[in-house]
């Protein structure tokens, strides 16, 4: 079963687009349902950087911006209960192998509660305000499957963190589908810098204990997410830009490492 890069939704047999090479369901099989990236590729003349090298979204149709959308940065009421939900599952996976500690280390077992909430809430929130910046529709939405699996986390070793995600409406301009896709995996990466820097400056024992925790957590949040193919957010950037991919998964790989025990 594979996701609609448009709207999420869980489709047996999706339809690839031959433009663009992402998956849809049948609704948003049409180039101009789905916002492609690539159906204007080729058409008019094409344009070079200033450092002479081409550049393939570079020759993409650039239409005027229209921002119909109302104001960003806002929520609406659905939007806000699928997001608590969401919290609420995130934040009660770090319990099913700390709860026997909690007695013990409150403040270890709640900072890494906070950790696990942030780093979710923060990379979908990235995507939303980046998508609405642009000028899109774009809301958080459960994804019933995704609440499966993360349910399957609570029993199962391996943690897969995906109770919904950012559904995104409007067609896309240039490279637009590629910036809002690096938003969220980027935004881990500058949180686990920030807790590598809290780490070597902080002598605490419980503030090194948790900013550990932090680089690991968002470091591979963010690897998982750059994956390059698929429905993941690393096959849209690497379509965009494979060396700015490169770049963002050497980022998220090295601190991964270091913090690995």
């Amino acid at each position: 079963m594979v996701q609609c890069d448009r709207c999420g939704r869980d489709v047996y047999m999706p339809f690839r687009c031959s433009y663009c090479g992402g998956y849809f369901c049948s609704e948003h099989r049409l180039p101009e349902f789905h916002g492609c990236t690539g159906l204007n590729r080729g058409l008019g003349a094409v344009n070079v950087g200033r450092d002479g090298a081409y550049r393939p979204s570079d020759a993409f149709y650039q239409r005027p911006r229209r921002f119909i959308y109302g104001r960003p940065f806002r929520f609406s009421d659905r939007e806000l209960r699928h997001l608590a939900v969401s919290l609420l599952l995130i934040s009660a996976i770090p319990l099913t192998w700390l709860w026997r500690y909690l007695h013990r280390t409150p403040l270890v077992v709640l900072g890494a509660v906070g950790i696990f909430a942030a780093a979710f809430l923060l990379h979908e929130l990235a995507h939303k305000f980046s998508a609405q910046r642009l000028g899109y529709w774009a809301e958080f939405r459960l994804n019933m499957i995704g609440v499966l699996i993360t349910l399957w986390s609570f029993f199962s070793p391996l943690k897969v963190v995906a109770p919904g995600a950012v559904v995104i409406a409007g067609l896309m301009y240039g490279d637009d589908y590629g910036k809002i896709a690096l938003a969220g995996p980027l935004t881990n990466i500058a949180q686990a810098l920030l807790y590598l820097v809290a780490g070597f400056a902080s002598t605490s024992r419980l503030i090194g204990l948790l900013a550990s925790v932090g680089v690991t957590v968002n470091s591979s949040l963010a690897l998982f997410n750059l994956i390059p193919f698929g429905i993941f957010d690393g096959a849209k950037v690497f379509r965009w830009d494979w060396r700015i991919w490169l770049a963002a998964v050497a980022a998220a790989g090295t601190m991964f490492l270091y913090a690995a025990p």
